[in-house]
């Protein structure tokens, strides 16, 4: 065990020692429904993964809605947001994001942009999704050394997998927010005819430049520019513009955001297949994106109109149409249970707008399917044998064109072939899975395979009632992408030069977890404790060089450790004056240590949050604090970030009897805090938004 996991026991020992309640159960409203974990090719109850994992359902995800899919998720312990502004955030599992984490839709990818480049923003809206499963670390092992971070798996229920409830059911959800004059609608209708079921849904999320409570640069970024501005010549023309530091507001953030959809499906005893279209549009701003270079300021006669063009305002027009067609067959005989599957086709565009003018343009176009089978229970020994099995495929056609396409057309394809199994003799019990992968590359006229394989085995033990304990270890290997083979430019976004390296080999990951879930009474503790160690951690590490005042990156292999642990715990606190007060607390953290020293950039802190509930007939109140420890393990060239605290209240109320309609009143950062997430690129250009105020309007039809 390595050292750095040794120096995590002694915070989290409290935690592991209790174990573990289902983290699914603290997110759900299914008090004593066993939850299926769908993204588990196993099928396996959410009390039972020998895994970390979490299930969000749709009235959770309304509770916690902050904007992108991503920000909405982030409060979920070991999962933060790249945050790149409102508009493009993407989620960052256990310190690991952009291809190390696999965003998907009802289990394919998306089909965007959106690992290229943290500006580019996640084709999937939070609102959209019935559920999102969220899978950490060896429980991705099923979608392929892509995920050797962890799955995010929107369920969005386009494709009808059972019919409606009396005929026609439907949600409607409208919302204000007032830090950015925010408006949200969104809503969806599902009704039978006959044997087929129809889906329709639509949604529209706008939204201003957002407040803040300070400037939009932190201290620590203004000083050094100050330090920076002192010493070049033009001091005169520099203090002006140090003069028009943003303040209360980040410039260029609004957005707006549409998407609409349709579905049909034949629901039948013993299974269903349907087709869905969508169609989703995007027009947002790119704060603290910049596309002025400083050689373009060398002619002194031209610096007005230059500094002119420095202050252009960055936007984003992004359109995607998709296709999917999904299924699922069960009861299919004496060896095969179910078979599922699920394919989708997507042309995707983005143009990069610097004022009026078009700047840099991204295509992709591609597919993605994926195919399980799951075999009938049986019994072998002493125990319940369980097992599945399946197979994925993708291609895409990524083209980037532009002054800043730092990256080259490139043609993607990978297939892969994965099983799962489980033993489970009620006191114990073994589970397994392993999957083989090959990934052919293709730019410049240079072509790279690469054949990976990922395997890991858990051992799984209840020694008392309400108790589950696992430990996993899992071997994972990650195929390089075209950004880290090919990138060869500027990359404007991350304001680095960013060199690829087409000798680049496979990543692997060593990793060990502990998981545990225990009931105590009426509370529920859940926890995990993992480390990993890479060999070949794929980086853009800085050399120490500048060109146009953008630091210079190269791709490489490093051996990295990153370890760290995650928990939950809720439960009741008791009643006073007819309310009912229920606890719950999370922590996580995670820590990484560079072979050849140093850390990884962009790492999340120790972060707690502490909330309280209370109940009375049709009223909920719920307030909590978030807590942001300092990070001062930084990279190298990178900034440390302050810590900070927000305290959030939120307060429903149902005055129907039935849930049918609801209604919401939030303050978010009622302290009007400066925070500053670690984990973003922006961080020092774009803090969290200040004081905000969200109403919302819940409806069930």
């Amino acid at each position: 065990m390595s050292k750095v996991l040794k120096n995590t026991v002694a915070p989290v020992a409290l935690i592991a020692a209790l174990a573990t309640a289902p983290a699914v159960l603290a997110q759900t409203d299914e008090i004593d429904d066993v939850i299926t974990v769908t993204s588990n090719p196993l099928l396996t109850g959410a009390d039972e993964v020998a895994g970390s994992v979490e299930v969000v359902n749709q009235d959770h995800i309304i509770d916690n809605l902050s904007g992108s899919l991503a920000d909405t998720i982030a409060h979920e312990p070991g999962v933060s947001t790249t945050y790149f502004g409102p508009a493009a955030s993407r989620p960052v599992i256990r310190g690991l994001g952009a291809d190390r984490v696999r965003v998907l839709v009802n289990g394919t990818g998306l089909i965007d942009a959106s690992t290229s480049s943290p500006d580019h923003a996640v084709a999937s809206e939070a609102l959209e999704a019935e559920r999102v499963e969220i899978l950490r670390g060896p429980a991705a092992i099923a979608y392929g050394g892509g995920a050797i971070g962890g799955v995010v798996n929107v369920i969005d229920g386009r494709i009808a997998e059972e019919r409606a409830e009396d005929d026609f059911e439907g949600r409607f959800y409208g919302g204000l927010t007032t830090v950015d004059e925010g408006e949200t609608f969104a809503g969806r209708a599902r009704f039978n005819l006959g044997e087929f079921v129809f889906h329709i849904e639509g949604l529209s999320r706008t939204a201003e430049d957002f407040d803040i409570p300070g400037y939009a640069e932190s201290a620590l970024y203004r000083e050094l520019e100050e330090e920076e501005h002192e010493e070049e010549e033009h001091e005169e023309d520099e203090h002006e513009h140090e003069e028009e530091e943003v303040f209360g507001t980040v410039e260029n953030s609004g957005l707006e955001f549409t998407t609409g959809s349709i579905g049909v499906s034949w629901v039948g005893e013993n299974g269903f297949i349907g087709v869905a279209y969508k169609q989703s549009d995007a027009f947002y701003g790119v704060p603290g994106h910049a596309h002025a270079h400083e050689e373009e300021h060398e002619e002194e006669e031209h610096e007005e109109e230059e500094h002119e063009e420095e202050e252009e305002i960055v936007s984003i027009d992004m359109e995607q149409t998709r296709f999917d067609l999904r299924g699922e067959f069960r009861n299919l005989g004496d060896v095969v249970e179910r078979f599922r599957f699920s394919a989708g086709t997507a042309e995707y565009e983005h143009t990069e707008l610097e004022g009026d003018e078009i700047g840099t343009q991204f295509s992709n176009e591609g597919w993605e399917a994926r195919g399980e089978l799951r075999f009938v229970e049986r019994e072998i020994g002493e125990g319940t044998w369980t097992g599945a099995a399946g197979m994925q495929a993708f291609s895409r056609d990524f083209v980037a064109l532009g002054e800043e396409a730092y990256v080259p057309p490139s043609q993607t394809d990978d297939w892969g072939i994965f099983t799962a199994q489980r033993w489970d003799a009620g006191s114990w019990g073994l589970e397994g899975g392993l999957r083989l992968e090959s990934r052919e590359i293709e730019a410049l006229g240079t072509s790279r395979d690469f054949d990976t394989f990922s395997v890991s085995g858990s051992v799984f033990w209840r020694p008392a009632d309400e108790t589950f304990l696992a430990l996993t270890l899992s071997s994972n290997e990650r195929a390089p992408t075209d950004v880290e083979l090919f990138a060869d430019g500027e990359h404007v976004a991350t304001r680095t030069v960013e060199n690829g390296d087409v000798d680049l080999d496979v990543e692997r990951a060593v990793s060990i977890e502990f998981t545990a879930r225990k009931d105590l009474g009426d509370w529920s503790i859940e926890g995990a404790l993992f480390s990993a160690d890479y060999d070949g951690f794929i980086g853009a590490f800085p050399t120490g060089e500048e060109e146009d005042g953008f630091l210079v990156v190269d791709y490489r292999a490093e051996d990295v450790n990153l370890s760290g642990f995650e928990g939950r715990i809720e439960g009741p606190l008791g009643a006073y004056a007819g309310w009912n007060f229920t606890g719950d607390f999370t922590a996580e953290y995670v820590t990484s240590d560079i072979d050849s020293g140093g850390d990884l950039p962009r790492l999340p802190p120790l972060a707690f949050t502490a909330g309280v509930t209370a109940e009375k007939g049709m009223h909920e109140l719920h307030a909590e604090v978030e807590w942001f420890d300092e990070q001062e393990n930084t990279a190298e060239f990178e900034l440390p970030t302050d810590r900070y605290a927000l305290f959030n209240v939120r307060y429903s109320v149902t005055p129907l009897q039935t849930d049918d309609f609801r209604f919401i009143l939030e303050g978010r950062n009622l302290g009007d805090e400066e925070a500053r997430l670690h984990t973003s690129f922006l961080k020092d250009q774009v803090p969290l938004p200040g004081r905000n105020i969200r109403f919302a309007i819940i409806a069930d039809f």
